[in-house]
C-alpha cells in the first residue's frame, strides 16, 4: 500500500526547490505519488519535524575494490599508487585474498549507505573477477552500482561487455586511435557507456601531447567519443570549451590528496558542462559526499570569493546532474520518480539555527545528521544514536 510522510522542509523537483510543510505520498511500488502542502485524507505514516528531506546522493566516480588498503598509499605519488599495471594499488589487489577484497567492498557500500548515497559509479579493475566480486557483495545490499569494467590479460572486451554498464578506461594514452575507435564502436553497438580518466595529472597531459600531438581530453572526445570524462584537473581553456554540453566528473578531494591540483569546476559549470562529483579511490579517500561538497564549496570560495558557485549548484552535482548523466530514475523528488531520499535532522547543534538550507547542507551537514535513508520507498538505514 502507498503511505504518506510529513516533513518541515523538502528539496523538491529538478530545481531542488525548497518547500515547507510538505506531505509526500509514496506508492507501494516505491515511487513518489504526490508532493503537496495539502494534508491528505489518509493517515500520515511518519512525521519528520525540524527535518529536511532531500534526494539521496549519487557518487559518480569510485574505485571501491581498493577499500581494504586504506591509507597504504599515503607517502607515495599518484603514479606510484595507481598507474597500471604495476602501481602499488594493483600489486595490493593482486596479493589480497578474496575475503579481504569482499570485506573491503562491503564496508565501502555500507559507508555510502550511512552517508546518504544510494547509487555509485564504479571503475572496476581486474576484469571479470573484479565484476564478480562487486556483484557478490551488492546482490544482498540495497545500494545500486553502475559498473564500468576494464579488460586485463585474461579478459577481453567482448567477454566483459555483457557483464557491465560500460567501460572505465584509466587513460587514452595507452591506446592508439584505432584501438580507441574499436572500444567506442563495440560499446556504442551494445548500448554501453564509455568513461575515461582525462588530464588528471600534468604528466598524463604531457604524454598525450608528446605521443599524439593533442590533449588527452580532445582524444577522449574526438576519437574515443567518451560519454563521461573523469577528473579534468589540468584541462585548459580550449578543452573546457570542447566540454560544453558534455558529462564530466570531478574529484576535488582525491586530487588534493595526491597533490595533483584542483579541477576547474567553476569554469566547467560556466562553460555548460554537466558536472558531477565523485570520491575516487576508497584507499585514499572517504566515500562521504557531504565531505566532498564541503571541500568543494570552501575551495571555490577560497579561489573566487562570494561570487563562486551557489551551494544549490553543488548539491545538484551529487543528485540531479548524475541522475541525468547516468539516466537514473532517482536524483530528485518528483511525482513518478523513484523514492530515494534522505531524512536530515536540522535541529542538531552543528546545524541550528538554519538561515539558508542550501548553504547549511553544503557547509555544515555531516553524515551524523542523517536520521534515515530510504531507497525505493523502503527504509534501508537508520542512525542508531538519533
Amino acid at each position: 500500500m502507498s503511505y504518506t510522510i510529513y516533513t518541515d522542509f523538502c528539496l523538491a523537483g529538478r530545481e531542488l526547490e525548497l518547500l515547507e510543510e510538505v506531505y509526500i505520498t509514496i506508492s507501494a511500488e516505491g515511487y513518489f505519488e504526490e508532493i503537496s502542502n495539502e494534508s491528505p485524507n489518509t493517515r500520515v505514516y511518519s512525521v519528520f519535524e525540524d527535518c529536511l528531506i532531500l534526494p539521496t546522493f549519487i557518487n559518480a566516480h569510485t574505485h571501491v575494490g581498493d577499500s581494504f588498503a586504506k591509507e597504504m598509499g599515503y607517502n607515495h605519488t599518484i603514479e606510484e599508487v595507481v598507474e597500471p599495471p604495476h602501481g602499488l594499488k594493483h600489486r595490493l589487489l593482486a596479493d589480497a585474498s578474496e575475503e579481504e577484497l569482499l570485506s573491503g567492498i562491503r564496508d565501502a557500500c555500507l559507508e555510502m549507505l550511512s552517508t546518504g548515497t544510494s547509487t555509485f559509479v564504479d571503475f572496476r579493475e581486474s576484469g571479470i573477477r573484479g565484476i564478480s566480486l562487486l556483484d557478490k557483495v551488492t546482490k544482498d545490499l540495497p545500494i545500486r552500482t553502475i559498473k564500468l569494467g576494464r579488460t586485463n590479460e585474461e579478459t577481453f572486451l567482448d567477454e566483459l561487455i555483457p557483464m557491465v554498464d560500460g567501460v572505465g578506461l584509466s587513460s587514452t594514452n595507452i591506446y592508439n586511435d584505432e584501438e580507441l575507435k574499436q572500444i567506442s564502436e563495440k560499446c556504442k553497438k551494445n548500448n554501453k557507456l564509455v568513461a575515461v580518466h582525462a588530464s588528471e595529472t600534468a604528466a598524463e597531459r604531457k604524454i598525450a601531447y608528446e605521443k599524439f600531438g593533442v590533449s588527452d581530453v580532445r582524444r577522449a572526445i574526438d576519437v574515443l567519443e567518451a560519454d563521461v570524462l573523469v577528473h579534468l584537473t589540468h584541462a585548459d581553456e580550449e578543452d573546457i570549451k570542447l566540454l560544453k554540453g558534455r558529462n564530466v566528473v570531478c574529484c576535488p578531494r582525491a586530487n588534493a590528496y595526491f597533490g595533483v591540483g584542483f579541477p576547474p569546476v567553476e569554469e566547467l559549470v560556466k562553460s555548460g558542462a554537466n558536472v558531477c562529483l565523485g570520491t575516487d579511490n576508497a584507499m585514499i579517500n572517504s566515500l562521504d559526499l557531504f565531505r566532498e561538497m564541503e571541500f568543494l564549496g570552501k575551495s571555490l570560495r577560497g579561489r573566487y570569493g562570494k561570487n563562486s558557485l551557489h551551494s544549490r549548484q553543488i548539491i545538484e552535482m551529487v543528485t540531479v546532474k548524475p541522475a541525468e548523466v547516468f539516466n537514473l530514475e532517482s536524483g530528485w523528488i518528483e511525482k513518478e520518480r523513484r523514492a530515494d531520499f534522505v531524512v536530515l535532522n536540522l535541529d542538531a547543534p552543528n546545524m541550528r539555527p538554519v538561515h539558508d538550507i542550501y548553504h547549511s547542507v553544503v557547509h555544515r551537514a555531516k553524515s551524523e545528521n542523517i536520521e534515515s535513508v530510504y531507497i525505493k520507498g523502503k527504509k534501508v538505514y537508520e542512525r542508531e544514536d538519533i
